[in-house]
């Protein structure tokens, strides 16, 4: 499966839609509030990648913070998101770009985002450590960079992971993915979702080796109890904040 392959998913009106109504439903996350006002000041510039509809480049406008550059691979998301800035008379640029490939220059960002489990939607290890690299290379050195991604070790989830080992065992994964942490499901409104669950170690691995340094890793309830319409929208998720070194 490759990128453009797995964001078809994010094309279709009623996926936009449902990021959409995020943006006012939910806004930003208590825990990704705390965790941006901590690392972030207002006046940096701030690179956020996989902005969706625009939840947290709007949420980010709305604390004060109006150097956040929004991009988006999907080219119907960044319309949708530059509509609601438009809505709003908001200043929050919008623009499409590929993680693994950004057209920006080198130490060019104060600051990266990767909100909502985005860069565990690139499909590949190779690509999300691209990507990875990407980012550490448009950051200034001493940077932070925020992403958020599933945890496939994390309590209630072993016993689903222990029956997917046996079937990789066997050769009997699903042969639309392509390596063990894979999911490449159809949700309930009948499209096929691919994301990556990736465990601690291989991302810590990936991460030093791409110029960052792990400062936090926490799920996100270890962080601070969440509202129901963020519980609603999105079940627990680890965060993760490093540092370009």
């Amino acid at each position: 499966m490759d990128i453009s392959e797995a964001q078809t998913y994010f094309q279709q009106a009623t996926v936009v839609d449902h990021y959409a109504r995020a943006v006012s439903r939910v806004g930003l996350w208590k825990s990704e509030e705390l965790i941006f006002k901590r690392l972030f000041q207002p006046e940096q510039s701030i690179l956020e990648l996989g902005c969706g509809a625009g939840r947290i480049g709007i949420g980010m406008w709305e604390l004060g913070y109006q150097r956040v550059l929004a991009t988006d691979y999907c080219k119907e998301m960044v319309a949708e998101a530059r509509r609601i800035n438009q809505a709003l008379e908001y200043g929050v640029p919008v623009q499409q770009a590929d993680a693994t490939n950004l057209q920006f220059e080198d130490g060019e960002f104060d600051g990266a985002i990767f909100g909502f489990n985005g860069l565990m939607q690139i499909p590949g290890r190779d690509n999300r450590f691209q990507a990875m690299q990407e980012i550490n290379r448009v950051l200034k050195p001493g940077s932070w960079f925020v992403f958020t991604g599933h945890d496939r070790n994390r309590h209630g989830r072993k016993s689903f992971w222990k029956e997917e080992r046996k079937l990789w065992m066997k050769g009997q994964q699903n042969p639309m993915i392509q390596d063990f942490g894979d999911l490449y499901y159809e949700n309930d409104d009948g499209y096929w979702m691919f994301i990556h669950a990736a465990d601690s170690k291989e991302v810590t691995a990936d991460l030093e080796e791409a110029g960052f340094r792990v400062d936090v890793s926490a799920l996100r309830s270890e962080i601070c109890l969440e509202p129901p319409e963020v519980r609603d929208f999105s079940d627990d998720t680890r965060f993760w904040v490093v540092q370009k070194v």
